[in-house]
């Protein structure tokens, strides 16, 4: 990889930013500001699933005018990287960084996603996130960024002076554990059928939509809904399996955060991911805020953690270009 410091990009010059999940490749052509901010450009969506790779949808993106060509790009991704390969389970396909330096971008940067995700929330404001949890303002400290969305992704946000160091981590393969009877019942279920179930195959949207087939088939009645949007819609207009799937996916994952809460001593969380945004009707009926806060003679350090719902639209963008340019100037 070309590790020559992209000083164009330092100095203003627009770059190619990019946050790649499972389910949806968001490109951007990206600048920073003089006031050190990041400015968009030019965005746009494409669906994984109707690509052969990542190089054709930035050789598709890079061809219209006015985009191209460009020096650099920053990936935020899902995935594990082997050499000049990203590996993910979420992925139709591999990632190349040598085909996206092929396409003529002089310096590829690959981060994971949530860690991009990660460097986002020193870019956001108040406008941008909701509190769902807690008080107002957090205690000095690292914060926790997770969200479900394909995967579950998750990383840990630590100040260490002037700089922030990001720990990426694999919290979506944390072995599921069950709060209450119907969560057992439900593991023992899944473990008909695969020797291990890791939390992600609840708290996610995949997850959301294996949690309702489970509950279906414990009770004993054929699934109606086949996509994790039909088990929210089914939920809001009352079957039962599908509004008892959406509250579990909230419980578990209110006691999934306060876990990791204690395992970095985070101070804050911020949830993204698209999945929550539109299931954050759900949390309020549901146990997500005592489950979050059950932890025994903790609670009273989780009751003091704020937990915050990230709705800026580019958040991944913007956090892959903010990781970009801030690793430049190490």
């Amino acid at each position: 990889m070309n590790t020559e410091p992209p000083v164009s990009a330092m100095k203003g010059a627009p770059f190619l930013a990019m946050d790649v999940g499972g389910t949806h490749a968001r490109l951007a052509i990206v600048q920073r500001k003089a006031n050190g901010t990041i400015g968009i450009l030019d965005e746009q969506q494409y669906a994984c699933a109707d690509f052969g790779s990542l190089t054709d949808i930035v050789a598709d993106f890079l061809s219209m005018p006015g985009r191209g060509p460009v020096d650099d790009a920053a990936i935020g991704c899902a995935g594990m990287r082997r050499d000049d390969l990203v590996i993910s389970i979420n992925l139709p396909w591999p990632v190349s960084l040598s085909e996206l330096r092929n396409l003529g971008i002089a310096r590829v940067a690959v981060v994971n996603d949530f860690v991009a995700v990660a460097h986002a929330v020193q870019c956001m404001t108040p406008d941008d996130s909701v509190l769902l949890s807690g008080p107002t303002s957090a205690m000095p400290g690292p914060a926790l960024v997770i969200g479900p969305g394909t995967g579950l992704g998750a990383a840990y946000r630590i100040p260490a002076g002037n700089r922030t160091i990001v720990l990426p981590s694999e919290a979506g393969q944390i072995a599921l554990a069950p709060g209450n009877q119907r969560e057992l019942a439900v593991l023992a279920k899944m473990m008909q059928s695969r020797p291990y179930v890791s939390t992600e195959q609840i708290t996610s949207g995949p997850g959301l939509l294996k949690l309702y087939r489970t509950l279906c088939e414990l009770d004993g009645v054929p699934p109606r809904q086949e996509t994790p949007a039909a088990v929210a819609d089914a939920a809001r207009a009352g079957e039962a399996q599908a509004l008892e799937a959406a509250l579990m996916f909230c419980d578990v994952l209110g006691s999934l955060l306060g876990d990791l809460v204690l395992v970095g001593s985070a101070t804050s969380v911020y949830i993204a991911g698209g999945i929550l945004p539109k299931m954050r009707d759900f949390v309020d009926r549901s146990q997500f805020r005592a489950r979050f806060a059950n932890k025994g003679v903790m609670r009273t350090v989780l009751d003091q953690v704020p937990v915050w719902l990230i709705e800026h639209p580019h958040k991944g963008i913007i956090g892959a270009a903010a990781w970009y340019l801030g690793r430049s100037a190490e």
